[in-house]
This record gives C-alpha cells, structure tokens and sequence, in this order.
C-alpha cells in the first residue's frame, strides 16, 4: 500500500473544488436558491467517499481513493466523520491540511480523526459511474416493509 503524498491530494482537491463550484453555480442559478448548493456540497465528498470507488471525482482523477486504516471501505458514518473533521483541519489555519507532509502515512488531521488514510490507486474504468450511481441510488432508496 502506497500513501498517497500531500501534492497528489491537493491535485485531488482542486479538481474537486471546480466540480463543486461548477455544480453549486448551475444549481444557484437554476434553482435561484443557495441553500440547495450547500446541500449539495454536504452529500459530495461522504456519498463518494464511501461508495465502492472510495474516491471523489478529484481523487479518481489523481488515482488515489480514501480508506479505512486497515483496508476497509468507508461507511457513511466513517466519511462524515472525515468530512466534518476536515472543517477543524481548515480552522486550524490549514495546518490539519499540512500534516500529511510530516506524518508517516502523509494523513491530514482529519484522517487521524477518522481513522483514514489516502492512497494510490489505479481504478478499472469499467463501471465507474455505475458504481457511484449505485451508491446514491442505495443511501436514497426506501426501505420496504415486510409483513
């Protein structure tokens, strides 16, 4: 397992940063309502990040995808962890960010917190989108009753 370094994630990041700013902006102006970007960017990075690509569009475009420590896929409640704590990695003036330059594995404050790590990877572009799809179409699908 190769951790992934600190400029492959910021790659990763900028990559993500577009996609969210170009989605929230088409969404603004359809929908003539904010609030429904921030929602937007609320279910972004956790829904990608658990899925079975274990990586936003950011990270599958670097090639690396995010993990629990020991190899295991995220859940949900795993990739909201890392997301909120991601905001504590940015109040501390970026320094959560930059500890992945001086850490063994390169992880962020909030990968410490979560218990995660980046790493490289090199996806089978077969199905990716369907994997992802598959994925939003699980966490919004309802539940039927049995009786």
């Amino acid at each position: 397992m190769t951790y992934s370094s600190f400029w492959r994630r910021a790659v990763a990041a900028i990559i993500d940063t577009i996609v969210i700013s170009a989605i929230s902006v088409l969404l603004a102006r359809v929908i003539f309502f904010l609030p429904v970007s921030l929602f937007f960017h609320f279910f972004y990075k956790p829904i990608f990040e658990a899925s079975r690509v274990r990586a936003t569009p950011g990270k599958y475009l670097a090639e690396i995808s995010v993990e629990r420590s020991d190899g295991r896929q995220l859940t949900l409640k795993d990739a909201y962890i890392r997301y909120v704590s991601s905001w504590v990695s940015g109040l501390t003036l970026g320094i959560g960010f930059l500890m992945a330059l001086f850490t063994k594995k390169h992880q962020t404050l909030h990968d410490i917190f979560a218990d995660t790590v980046v790493v490289d990877k090199v996806y089978d572009n077969d199905g990716l989108w369907n994997e992802w799809w598959a994925t939003i179409k699980f966490l919004f699908s309802r539940k039927e009753k049995k009786h």
